[in-house]
């Protein structure tokens, strides 16, 4: 079988592909393939012999190239690759996203190269974040409004009881205090049905799912994210019954969990993750004929005083800085909506668990 030649093997490659040389202080295109063309718009004569550079972005965070041509004039050996998420141009002065892997060939100076264009997919994460978003900020919404609602009855009730109080008393100031008292909180009260029902609209798609495979699977997208000195353990028994939630609630919830239980620690850390089951009956539970699967997080932090614990699941309670706080009263909300509970143990200076209850699928 006669072998293609090296021309003929890269044009034939589906994906956007080229060669990349190393000999000079700067990494230089040597060939490009018809997909990589297609693919920017630029012609053979745009692209062969420039520097790798001519395909950044001028709007690009530069910091990535940078590390690229690092890495490439530090010649890597034959066979590692090389991967970095670029933001490349096009000649028509538009941008794509691309993921560039790039492998030494053995014995020159030379690599080769794919370009696989993650635009959509890109687009795909920004869009599930500013879902994420809008969704933990209409928890909140809905948490504030029911604490705010709580007050709110308080100072109706007072309200309701000075005007039959002083109703009688025919004094300009009480007569008007009373008046504009009693329409505020009337203003008040529409306002926080509002909000509540704006939140409401928010309704997960619950269904049973493998919660060991859902835990996992978004500890894997949220450990990169983790402080180098917190070490995270899993625990996933066998047997384990369906819940009945949703994934990506619970991935969000995770994600806050783990959040506030990284900033409780200040040094080296360890946070537990534990999957358990209860079993049908059990009267502690809502639904007690389904049962209940348990996901327990604990953290070696500072803990909680008995006073903060208390209070722990409102809105921007926190033991840190003013204007956070309001993770696990997301959390709680999210709970809430999945028909599941949660609960907060903790002592000061001993660490916190908190343990997310999810009804077993039946």
């Amino acid at each position: 079988m006669t072998a293609l030649p090296e021309d003929a093997l890269l044009a034939a490659l589906p994906l956007p592909s080229l060669v990349v040389g190393t000999g000079d202080a700067e990494p230089r295109i040597l060939a490009v393939n018809p997909a990589l063309l297609a693919l920017t718009g630029f012609s053979d004569t745009d692209l062969v012999g420039q520097p790798l550079a001519c395909l950044e972005c001028r709007h690009a965070d530069h910091s990535g190239w940078t590390i690229l041509r690092d890495a490439l004039n530090g010649n890597p050996a034959p066979g590692e690759p090389l991967k970095a998420e670029l933001l490349f141009a096009r000649r028509d002065g538009a941008s794509f996203w691309g993921e560039l892997h790039l492998v030494a060939r053995a014995g020159e100076r030379r690599l080769l190269g794919q370009i696989v264009d993650i635009s959509r997919c890109r687009e795909a994460e920004g869009a599930l974040a500013l879902s994420r978003q809008r969704e933990a900020l209409g928890l909140l919404t809905n948490s504030v409004a029911h604490e705010f609602n709580n007050f709110l009855q308080i100072l109706i009730g007072y309200i309701d009881g000075l005007k039959r109080r002083l109703g009688d008393r025919q004094e300009p100031f009480i007569q008007r205090a009373v008046t504009r008292s009693t329409e505020a909180s009337e203003r008040a009260a529409v306002l926080t049905r509002q909000l509540l029902a704006h939140s409401r609209r928010i309704a997960p798609d619950l269904r049973p799912v493998n919660l060991g495979e859902t835990v996992r699977a978004a500890l894997d997208r949220l450990r990169p994210g983790l402080p180098p000195r917190i070490s995270l353990d899993l625990s996933i028994p066998d047997g384990l019954p369906p819940a009945l939630c949703n994934p990506s609630q619970v991935e969000l919830a995770l994600g806050h969990i783990l959040a506030n239980a990284c900033e409780a620690m200040a040094g080296e850390g360890k946070v537990s993750v534990r999957l358990s089951a209860i079993e049908p009956g059990d009267r502690t539970l809502q639904r007690p004929d389904a049962g209940a699967v348990v996901l327990t997080v604990s953290d070696t932090g500072h803990g909680l005083s008995p006073e903060m614990q208390a209070r722990a699941l409102a809105p921007f309670a926190t033991t840190r800085e003013a204007g956070r706080g309001a993770g696990l009263a997301i959390v709680h909300g999210l709970m809430k909506r999945q028909n599941g509970t949660i609960s907060i143990d903790s002592r000061a200076g001993e660490g916190a668990t908190v343990r997310l209850v999810f009804p077993a699928a039946g």
